[in-house]
């Protein structure tokens, strides 16, 4: 006796280190899962990009997988939800094909733009319209820059785009973005539309033409090309729906839809984040805005530029672990050890700016640097290791300072919510409950949410995020370590602020002697 069919929708990811496909039965069960990894391009020591054809290429790689397993299962595709990571600027020309690589959110070619928009008082008269502090992963001085040294490429250029919307692209032939991406960059916040005094203050006028519509993630979708669906095996009729942003999604995936609402995303870079109902305006120019997809509501974002990578950077440094070297990595072992070690690593502090972009959040300085204080020849490699597990729980520690928050509860995803040990320490420093989802995958959930509001199998997020989203495993904050937590805070950022002259001189010297 045949079973009956079922429903799917697929979620997509374009992730900074992997690109993640994963599919949902309807209810928001977990079914299959398909990732790449994404292949950054440095072609100069502070530049980050991606080949547009191959991140494409890597999407089709993961679709097939998931078709091909699920070949024999009475499964049937009926929508697919794409999200991205935010910022970078992916341009197109009028035949839609690409002008030149992505720069991606992580590039930091643009720090001494961004420097002095902001002594100029330029980044805060921004800020005031869109609610976002400009920083090096900011579209609009990618093309500043652009201007200056690559005007050819902008002459060429049909449409600047993000990582999302080169994946809609490719999969239905529309040219779009949605207005979590487009907000904190070029909008009005309040008025949720693009604003052209944005551009007049970057200089760059003359680039309004290549900033595509931006829709709401509810209207921003299209069927996928017939050639493409005939291509991969897909359903002709399958829906794609665009959007929102990364930040979104994963907020989505943790089941936010309440203002006051929090959460964290502990993946290669830090996101911190809060459900608003007014735009922001103090602290001033801090952070991002993005226009959320439940109308009347913001998402106020403290992205730090690194969270894992600064983990993953001391790993492959002191314990020798290398893509190339199959030596793999013991966890369970290392964060028992890490564990032992006290609260404030025996006397060593960590700063995790580690991204030669610098830092964008809290505060934003391209030329902040990471670095080990308080090391004596006494400490061990643990002790030095829980200093990088502390190091970004100050940062975001330092991040929630500056958030409206009103929830006694912080949802947390990405990488970093896989271990306890991190999920625990963000507990005690926040002095609240932090909580997973059993969904880990929480980007390509909330494109899959999206896209079952979107096909009308949900009629609002709130009764979608109720239907698919299940609450995990709950860590509760010991409150001896909090107040620990409270007082390594204070130095913490003491030593953030009299590092900064000094990041500024270090940057200064290498670029005379490089």
């Amino acid at each position: 006796m045949k079973t009956d069919i079922i429903d799917a929708i697929l979620g997509i990811d374009v992730g900074t280190s992997l690109i993640k496909a994963n599919l949902y039965s309807l209810d928001g069960r977990h079914i299959l899962s398909a990732s790449q990894q994404t292949q950054l391009i440095h072609p100069q020591p502070r530049w980050a990009e991606y080949d547009m054809d191959n991140v494409w290429n890597q999407i089709k790689t993961c679709i097939r997988t998931i078709l091909n397993r699920i070949e024999a299962a009475r499964i049937r595709i009926i929508g697919i939800g794409v999200t991205g990571q935010g910022d970078g600027t992916w341009l197109i020309d009028g035949s839609l094909k690409p002008v030149r690589p992505a720069i991606t959110w992580l590039d930091g070619r643009t720090a001494e733009m961004v420097l002095n928009l902001h002594k100029s008082g330029i980044s805060k008269s921004i800020f005031a319209i869109c609610g976002t502090s400009i920083n090096q992963s900011n579209q609009a001085v990618h093309l500043l820059w652009l201007k200056n040294h690559e005007p050819e490429v902008l002459k060429k250029s049909f449409k600047a785009l993000r990582a999302k919307d080169w994946i809609f692209l490719q999969l239905t032939g529309e040219v779009s973005t949605d207005i979590s991406d487009a907000s904190h960059t070029y909008f009005d916040i309040k008025r949720n539309i693009y604003d052209a005094r944005i551009l007049d203050l970057y200089e760059i006028p003359e680039f309004e033409r290549l900033l595509p519509q931006a829709l709401h993630p509810r209207v921003n979708s299209a069927p996928i090309k017939k050639s493409l669906a005939v291509e991969l095996g897909l359903n002709p009729g399958t829906v794609v729906v665009s959007g929102p942003v990364d930040m979104i999604c994963s907020a989505l995936g943790l089941g936010i839809t309440k203002p006051g609402q929090c959460s964290s995303i502990l993946g290669t870079a830090g996101i911190h984040q809060v459900l608003i109902t007014e735009p922001p305006g103090e602290p001033d120019n801090a952070g991002y805005t993005i226009s959320h997809i439940i109308e009347g509501e913001w998402m106020r974002v403290l992205p730090p530029m690194t969270g894992t990578l600064n983990l993953q950077w001391f790993i492959k440094k002191l314990y020798g672990y290398s893509n190339t070297v199959q030596k793999k990595i013991d966890w369970e072992t290392i964060e028992q050890k890490v564990g032992q070690v006290p609260v404030g690593s025996n006397g060593i502090m960590y700063h995790p700016f580690i991204d030669p972009a610098g830092e964008r959040a809290p505060f934003m300085n391209p030329s902040a640097k990471a670095q080990f204080i308080g090391l004596n020849y006494h400490h061990s490699k643990e002790a030095m290791l829980r200093a990088v597990y502390e190091g970004v729980i100050l940062s975001a520690l330092d991040c929630y300072s500056f958030l409206p928050v009103v929830s006694d509860e912080v949802r947390l995803a990405g990488g970093g919510s896989r271990s306890e040990l991190w999920s625990q320490m963000l507990a005690d420093a926040l002095g609240r409950r932090v909580r997973h989802v059993l969904e880990k995958e929480t980007g390509t959930k909330g494109a899959m949410i999206n896209a079952a509001v979107v096909l009308g199998i949900y009629k609002t997020y709130p009764e979608a995020v109720n239907k698919t989203v299940i609450p995990g495993e709950k860590f509760e904050p010991n409150i001896e370590n909090h107040q620990k937590y409270k007082e390594l805070f204070k130095i913490y950022r003491n030593t953030c602020k009299a590092m900064r002259p000094i990041w500024a001189d270090l940057s200064n010297f290498s670029r005379k002697t490089s």
